[in-house]
């Protein structure tokens, strides 16, 4: 049996913010408990206005920043930590002097190779103490 409160603990953890939000939300309004079996939230609903308020103050304090994968004319996939797209961009313009062909954003649990290592970029992101950065490259 899972709980609600590991549930909430995974998603702290994972950075989930919905998730956490969620849940946080039916607790407050004493929905829920911790101790609950976790397919308790299958039953329940949190007042909308309310959780949609808090997801945008982002009232649990998650970190905002998402990674990107850019790549630019004649240099491999550039891996950059930063707020938004736009961020993001503009890192890359001021790294390398190009604007990017395309851009994705990366799921933060993926494994990659990058600089002779493996990474997942949701511990990668753990090391990083300004934003926006760029992390590494990838040849294709």
């Amino acid at each position: 049996m899972s709980t609600v409160k590991r549930l909430f603990e995974d998603a702290i953890r994972y950075e989930e913010s919905f998730l956490a939000h969620y849940i946080y939300c039916l607790l407050k309004e004493e929905k829920i408990t911790l101790e609950d079996d976790d397919s308790i939230l299958s039953e329940v609903q949190p007042d909308s206005a309310k959780l949609v308020k808090m997801v945008k103050e982002n009232h649990l304090g998650f970190c905002q920043v998402k990674m990107f994968a850019l790549k630019a004319r004649n240099t491999p996939w550039i891996f950059i930590f930063a707020k938004n797209l736009e961020e993001a961009e503009k890192l890359l313009l001021r790294e390398t002097g190009q604007r990017p062909l395309r851009c994705r954003e990366i799921i933060p649990d993926q494994v990659v190779y990058v600089n002779n290592r493996f990474f997942n970029f949701h511990d990668l992101k753990k090391q990083q103490s300004k934003f926006p950065c760029l992390v590494g490259y990838h040849e294709t």
